[in-house]
């Protein structure tokens, strides 16, 4: 069964003062007694950028900082407000903390950082929401079904770079490139996100698709039946 998407809900926040104070009162109205509610971001000293979050995190004791570079984890169940992160972080917030997540903000500073994930979730919008009236192209139906092929048959505690899951993941990959069906790494990176890829493995993903839509054929052991794209256009055709 497909069940590793994300239940929690999510929002995006643009970064002026209206979107700071709409996501850190969205996520105040998430919270639920004995929660923690968790500010990212990604070095110590970035809390000083803005105001706002500083006060928020000084004034409170069911408010905790955590540092991206130093691992980031997620010390208490609640929500998390997340500051100028990219597609990258939250897959490692996810990875090392997301059993733990009720609802999760993110505070922009480049949009296109994470535009496919925005594009994926479709979060709640906050603030200034100018800069999403332009969202990344919707997968192709086919490769959909692939992902949510993937996403059944990897082991997700494992990494992508490597081994079996490399294998699956490069061989049909390959498989969708040699039929002629249109890749989108970062969107495809955004997808995951949504539906239960964590830690680097988005990213590897991606990097996957961008080297082998440049003409590279990553190494793999791993051979497909002859009529698996047949059997994924079959499923694209019956979700339509």
């Amino acid at each position: 069964m497909f069940d590793r998407g994300v239940d929690y809900p999510t929002a995006v926040a643009s970064y002026d003062d209206e979107g700071v104070d709409a996501a850190i009162d969205w996520c105040c109205e998430h919270m639920e007694d004995g929660d923690t509610l968790t500010v990212w971001t990604s070095l110590k000293s970035n809390l000083r950028n803005c105001s706002q979050l500083e006060q928020l995190v000084n004034r409170h004791s069911n408010v905790k900082h955590v540092i991206g570079r130093g691992g980031g984890s997620v010390r208490g169940k609640g929500p998390v407000l997340m500051a100028w992160a990219d597609m990258d972080d939250i897959g490692k917030l996810v990875r090392y903390g997301g059993h733990k997540i009720r609802a999760l903000c993110v505070i922009t500073w480049n949009e296109d950082a994470i535009r496919p994930w925005v594009s994926a979730a479709r979060p709640t919008v906050l603030g200034d929401g100018s800069a999403w009236e332009d969202l990344t192209p919707e997968l192709d139906p086919v490769v959909v079904e692939a992902m949510k092929s993937l996403t059944r048959t990897v082991n997700h505690n494992n990494t992508i770079s490597g081994g079996f899951e490399k294998d699956v993941v490069v061989s049909t990959l390959l498989a969708l490139h040699d039929a002629g069906i249109r890749m989108d790494g970062e969107a495809m990176q955004g997808w995951a996100l949504v539906n239960g890829w964590s830690g680097k493995n988005p990213k590897h993903l991606a990097k996957y698709v961008e080297d082998i839509n440049a003409g590279k054929r990553p190494r793999c052991n791993h051979v497909l039946r002859a009529d698996y794209i047949d059997n994924l256009r079959r499923r694209a055709a019956k979700g339509e």
